[in-house]
């Protein structure tokens, strides 16, 4: 089967990012002996910057799988530039799939709704099943996020939006919320299926050697209790409130944060303003260095602004830290709290509060060592419940499989 993927912020494990759909494609072409095109931005947009010929270079061959690395507008903010980014890889997607010999299905992805739109017009052109993978409801969450507030252009989202679930062959979700938002706007429930994030199980082996080394290199005392946080700086992720429980952290207890964007001079003007030394704001790392900062961390954090909209979200991190072992303190109500707490794998701290995200860090540090070990237990069933890439790709391909070829399974 020829497969054709797109997403504008796709990246393979050595760049700090959204590895999904890399490791989906990987997976399609070692274990099914796919032919997987896979369409992704040379402009990384955590880090703002162009993809050198050293980390393409870097990358291993993989037979089947073949990277299209398509110019997008270079942006440093979310403004005006980042929309002409968005535009300007949707069309030059379309342009480069229009000269390519036909693929059996493609998958175009959101966030943002152009390249999704950008992939029905050519799967239209080309005669092929179209699949629309939601990663994230738009434009739904930019409205309650206040980041979109022109009704002409919500108009247009709002038309694109429903036009792609009603044209879709077939639309693939993250999460359970997702599901339902859109089966709540008519579209046929047997048309959604659900493959959320996971992780590729034996990508990572637990080093205890390294715990050492990664403390020094996120500069903590070996004996200090640290709660990490990992992935993206942005207005979402309402990390103010992470960083500002520097303040009623007891003694012995830091914060560390790696990553980037649009809101981390704001976390570093923050840090610096209140004198929170027991907080750290470090630089993006790669996804395949980011388990080994995680194992030499005491718990990890999820955080999410406290907004309806995240009520349905299942971030990567969650994958992430259980997939570690690590404890999980939540500020997000809704199903990454029913997740963690019907799992048994963290505490669910409050929203936007940082003295009780303190507390919530403090309890954790309380936990015996047995307790300890049942999380790592609890998170090793739920990865390999629901959680685990070769699985979810192999139940995404039996999809595909379906509409290729109608009648068969999936």
């Amino acid at each position: 089967m020829r497969i054709w993927l797109a997403n504008h912020y796709a990246v393979p494990p050595n760049i700090a990012g959204i590895t999904r759909h890399y490791e989906l494609a990987r997976e399609w072409a070692v274990e099914e002996k796919a032919e997987v095109t896979l369409f992704l931005s040379k402009f990384v947009h955590p880090r703002r910057t162009f993809i050198t010929e050293e980390e393409k270079n870097s990358l291993d061959k993989i037979k089947g799988l073949k990277l299209e690395w398509l110019w997008s507008f270079p942006h440093k903010t979310n403004d005006v530039r980042r929309i002409i980014n968005m535009g300007s890889f949707a069309a030059v997607f379309f342009l480069a799939g229009l000269f390519k010999r036909r693929p059996d299905v493609l998958i175009a992805s959101s966030p943002h709704l152009f390249t999704a739109f950008a992939g029905w017009m050519l799967a239209k052109i080309k005669g092929c099943p179209f699949v629309f993978e939601v990663r994230d409801l738009w434009p739904d969450s930019l409205i309650k996020m206040g980041g979109l507030s022109n009704r002409h252009i919500v108009r247009l989202l709002t038309w694109m939006e429903s036009f792609l679930y009603r044209n879709a062959d077939k639309i693939i979700v993250l999460t359970e919320h997702q599901r339902k938002f859109i089966a709540d706007k008519g579209i046929d429930e047997s048309k959604i299926a659900l493959i959320p994030n996971g992780i590729v199980v034996g990508s990572w082996k637990p080093d205890p050697s390294k715990r050492a080394e990664f403390r020094r290199k996120m500069g903590v005392p070996e004996d200090e209790f640290v709660a990490i946080y990992t992935g993206a700086h942005g207005p979402a992720n309402a990390l103010e409130y992470v960083v500002k429980a520097g303040r009623h952290l007891k003694p012995g207890i830091s914060i560390v944060l790696i990553g980037d964007g649009p809101e981390k001079e704001k976390l570093l003007r923050i840090k610096q303003e209140e004198g929170l030394d027991n907080v750290l704001l470090l630089d993006p790392v790669p996804k395949s260095e980011i388990f080994d900062y995680t194992q030499a961390a005491d718990c990890g954090i999820i955080s999410l602004a406290d907004n309806e909209v995240f009520r349905g979200a299942r971030p990567n991190k969650l994958f992430d830290y259980t997939f570690v072992g690590l404890p999980i303190v939540t500020t997000v109500d809704g199903e990454v709290r029913e997740i963690v707490e019907n799992n048994r794998v963290g505490v669910f701290a409050g929203a936007e509060d940082p003295e009780g995200l303190a507390r919530a860090i403090d309890q954790v540090r309380s936990y015996t060592s047995e307790q300890l070990e049942e999380i790592k237990r609890n998170g090793r069933e739920y990865i390999d419940r629901e959680g685990d890439r070769k699985k979810l790709a192999r139940r995404f391909y039996q999809i595909l499989q379906g509409l290729v070829r109608p009648g068969s399974t999936g």
